[in-house]
C-alpha cells in the first residue's frame, strides 16, 4: 500500500510539472488567420491559413474548413484535414490552398483544398473551422449587412461565442490581397469587424514548416499587369 501511494504521488508530481502544451494538446485553440478568395481575378486561386493560439494544437486530422453562403446556408466543405501537422509550436500556421494558388505562388501548402469557395459566396459569406460534428471553434463572416446568417460558435476562442458583426467588405479576389486577422497569435476573437483587415500587398502566406511566400504581381498570360495590386 505504501509503495502504491509513493507511485501515485510520483505520477501526480510529473503531471504537475508537465509542459502546458501537453495540457492543451489538441486542435481547439485555433484562429482563421488569413483567407483569399482569389488572386488577380482568378477565383480558383484560393488560400486559407490557420494559426495556433497555443502550443500543441496540431492534431487537426478529421476537422474541417466549411464555407457558407450569404444566408449562412448551403455549406461547402473546403477540406477535411486528412492528417495532423508536425509543428505544434504556439503561433504555428497551417496552410491549405487550391492547386491553382499553389502553382501561382512561391509557398508550398500543407494541404490542397478539396473544393473552392463558390464565386457567389465572395461578396458575402462565412468560413468556419470546425469539427466533423459541427462544433465551430472559429467563425469568419464577411459582407457586412449583406451577410444575414448566424455567426456563432464555441466560447473556446470567443468569450461570448458570437463572432459578429461580420467584416464589412467582400472577400478579396481581384488583386493579391487577403482578409487578415490583425491580432497576436494568442488573441481570442472579439468581432470579425474589429479583428480583420485587408493584408498588405502581396498577401504572404506561411506553411507549417515556416516557409512563406505569395503572388508578387498580377501578371496574366499576355504578359501585361492588369490593374494595380491593392486597388
Amino acid at each position: 500500500m505504501i509503495q502504491r501511494c509513493v507511485l501515485l504521488a510520483g505520477v501526480t508530481t510529473v503531471l504537475a510539472f508537465a509542459p502546458a502544451s501537453l495540457a492543451f494538446a489538441s486542435f481547439h485553440f485555433m484562429q482563421i488567420e488569413q483567407v483569399t478568395g482569389g488572386i488577380c481575378g482568378d477565383q480558383t486561386a484560393q488560400a486559407v491559413q490557420l494559426r495556433m493560439r497555443f502550443g500543441g494544437q496540431n492534431l487537426v486530422s478529421g476537422n474541417r474548413l466549411v464555407v457558407h453562403d450569404a444566408a449562412g446556408g448551403n455549406p461547402v466543405i473546403l477540406i477535411t484535414f486528412p492528417e495532423h501537422v508536425s509543428n505544434g509550436g504556439a503561433g504555428s500556421r497551417i496552410l491549405a490552398t487550391t492547386p491553382e494558388y499553389a502553382a501561382a505562388s512561391d509557398v508550398t501548402p500543407d494541404f490542397l483544398l478539396e473544393n473552392t469557395i463558390p464565386e457567389s459566396y465572395l461578396a458575402a459569406g462565412k468560413l468556419t473551422f470546425q469539427t466533423a460534428g459541427d462544433t465551430v471553434y472559429w467563425s469568419l463572416a464577411w459582407g457586412g449587412s449583406d451577410y444575414t446568417g448566424t455567426n456563432t460558435g464555441s466560447t473556446t476562442n470567443d468569450d461570448d461565442g458570437d463572432f459578429s458583426p461580420p467584416f464589412p467588405g467582400a472577400l478579396p479576389s481581384s488583386a493579391n490581397l487577403a482578409l487578415q486577422f490583425t491580432g497576436a497569435a494568442s488573441d481570442a476573437s472579439t468581432t470579425n469587424a474589429a479583428d480583420y483587415g485587408l493584408s498588405a500587398s502581396p498577401a504572404i502566406f506561411t506553411n507549417n514548416d515556416g516557409g512563406s511566400g505569395g503572388v508578387t504581381d498580377c501578371v496574366f498570360y499576355d504578359g501585361f499587369e492588369v490593374g494595380t495590386p491593392g486597388s
